[in-house]
């Protein structure tokens, strides 16, 4: 059952505190965090799960998500970035 392990209990590091699994599984909607994998495969075997669980398609939409750049990346970017506007204007 899709429920099953609803009450399992992790720190989120997207919002910084304690969430359950169903909060990752619902978002309290209906949408799947697209971080799912990433953050419960130490708990638990969560990909045999939903794939288990899931419909096919949404499964499959799931497998096919790309995490956004990690922050740290992000922040770099726009350093080098800014590094080279000064440059320029030098």
């Amino acid at each position: 059952m899709i429920s099953d392990n609803d009450q399992r209990q992790r720190r989120c590091p997207r919002l910084g505190h304690e969430v359950t699994f169903q909060y990752c599984r619902t978002q309290e909607g209906e949408t799947i965090c697209p971080n799912i994998f990433n953050c419960w495969w130490e708990h638990f075997d969560v990909v045999g799960f939903l794939q288990k669980n899931l419909p096919p398609e949404e499964f499959e939409a799931l497998t096919q998500h790309r995490p956004k750049k990690p922050k740290l990346s992000s922040v770099l970017e726009l350093v080098e970035q800014a590094r080279k506007r000064l440059d320029e204007k030098v």
